[in-house]
């Protein structure tokens, strides 16, 4: 005669199972809950990453800022950045590379000229540049001299007529050496800076540049 099959043991022998399955789901519930919750803390922890303003509860999204400031300075931002990578592409191809210490030391040089009455942070601020826009534009301008100051040559003649010519300039100086070497430096500058504009017209002249702006 076969065996009869009580419902109790049908009913013990499922129940494993249909435990299991719940606990699954609550697992993957518990998953998704602390993901969502991560997500939350990693949104609001970068939120400037995505919103840069809160008006009266309205957000002022990134996107839109960036496109405003796209559509407002975007040309002419991209092309300063063109410019740097056509000078310091140049300069690399004539072997010249700027040091990190003649960045600070340059750094240094210009500091010493406010002497004091604003630190170079402010003054940065002021012209709404940070520390790496700093240097950049000091390796920039470090790359510039380093191709042209041999070009760049002074005769007394010139030196001394810069001095007589600027004379009220000089009216309180006491030391003719240190007049003749700031004169020197600000001819050769100068000099520099010619030579330069008439290169650089010519390089971003026959340079090749596409632009998807």
């Amino acid at each position: 005669m076969p065996r009869k099959i009580s419902k109790s043991s049908v009913k013990t022998k499922n129940t494993p199972v249909v435990s299991s399955e719940i606990a699954k789901k609550i697992s993957y519930k518990n998953i998704i809950l602390i993901v969502l919750f991560l997500l939350v803390v990693l949104l609001w922890k970068f939120k400037s990453s995505f919103i840069v303003a809160m008006v009266n509860g309205q957000p002022i999204s990134r996107w839109q800022l960036n496109d405003r400031l796209v559509k407002k300075f975007g040309d002419q931002t991209l092309d300063s950045i063109v410019n740097e990578r056509l000078i310091l592409a140049a300069a690399r191809q004539k072997g010249i590379f700027v040091k990190t210490e003649e960045i600070d030391a340059r750094s240094k040089q210009i500091e010493s000229r406010l002497s004091g009455k604003i630190s170079l942070d402010d003054a940065l601020k002021a012209q709404g540049l940070t520390q790496d826009d700093f240097k950049k534009q000091l390796e920039i301008q470090l790359s510039i001299e380093k191709m042209f100051e041999k070009e760049a040559t002074l005769s007394s003649n010139e030196i001394d007529d810069y001095i007589s010519k600027n004379s009220q300039a000089y009216k309180d100086a006491t030391d003719p050496a240190q007049v003749k070497e700031e004169a020197k430096s600000i001819l050769t500058q100068q000099k520099i800076n010619d030579l330069f504009e008439k290169w650089f017209n010519d390089i971003r002249k026959n340079a090749k540049v596409t632009k998807f702006l």
